[in-house]
């Protein structure tokens, strides 16, 4: 007897049928059924990077936690930040593992998750040729990745300043290092491990950027509310703090905004 017939048999048919929904209901709507796709960036340790040959990083970690909440499995691509928010726009991708500043003009595409951070720049220069401040940077050439909100900012903060856009971070070091330009505005994770890496580099000014957040697309509002839910209870069991300090070194501190924003998240443990 087949499946039909059984159930059938059992009087169970309209059952099935109430169940089914449900079952389907349980996962929210992505670009593939049980799967995040999500873009990452290959070169922003350490939030979002290449590991032998493998992605990695806080927000790598972090969004495989909440797609596990979710009974998602992720698949990563890599891509550009300026190609980002139109692939999520566009369902190329479901989210992104990026360090996303939320922006009027982003709003206006996408929608946006609860915080997930809270930026901060840094403005980098060369030890030989010292930017102490953005002010100091009038008349002079300062890196920032192409698409990034930093740009506006910049252009804000330091109207004098001559902003040339790289499509990578490691393109601007180069660039920096080589003396082609005078500074780099990058996050403050970024900026911790650019002068980690070249001791003839320096980090100075450090400025607000805004509130991070995870992209989707606007027509997802049923995933959007499945990542807030998820964000919220990766927030509160400690996922998040236990992750940060994972990948940031002692120096980097978590926003005190986030606490706020998830009242009992737990705070890392003294280091």
């Amino acid at each position: 007897m087949n499946l039909s017939r059984s159930l059938i048999s059992l009087g169970l048919v309209g059952t099935v049928a109430f169940l089914a929904p449900m079952a389907r209901a349980a996962a929210p709507e992505t670009n593939a059924p049980g799967e995040l796709r999500v873009a990452y960036r290959t070169d922003d340790k350490p939030v979002s990077f290449l590991q032998d040959g493998r992605p990695a990083g806080l927000l790598i970690d972090f969004t495989n936690a909440i797609a596990a909440r979710l009974g998602l499995h992720v698949t990563y691509v890599s891509t550009t930040f300026a190609a980002m928010v139109p692939a999520v726009r566009n369902h190329q991708y479901d989210t992104a593992a990026f360090g996303v500043l939320v922006t009027p003009e982003r709003q206006a595409v996408v929608n946006f998750t609860t915080a997930i951070g809270y930026g901060q720049a840094q403005l980098v220069s060369r030890k030989n040729a010292p930017l102490a401040t953005l002010g100091n940077a009038a008349g002079k050439t300062v890196a920032v990745t192409t698409g990034s909100a930093l740009i506006p900012l910049l252009q804000q903060i330091a109207p004098q300043v001559t902003v040339k856009q790289f499509p990578n971070i490691a393109s601007s070091i180069n660039a920096l290092v080589s003396g082609q330009i005078d500074g780099l505005f990058t996050g403050v994770a970024t900026a911790e491990r650019v002068v980690e890496q070249h001791p003839d580099l320096a980090s100075t000014q450090t400025v607000e950027s805004g509130i991070n957040a995870l992209p989707v697309a606007k027509d997802r509002a049923e995933l959007l509310a499945a990542l807030d839910s998820a964000i919220a209870a990766a927030m509160k069991d400690g996922t998040f703090t236990r992750l940060f300090v994972k990948w940031n070194p002692p120096s980097m501190a978590i926003p005190e905004r986030l606490f706020s924003d998830y009242p009992g998240m737990p705070r890392p443990a003294a280091r």
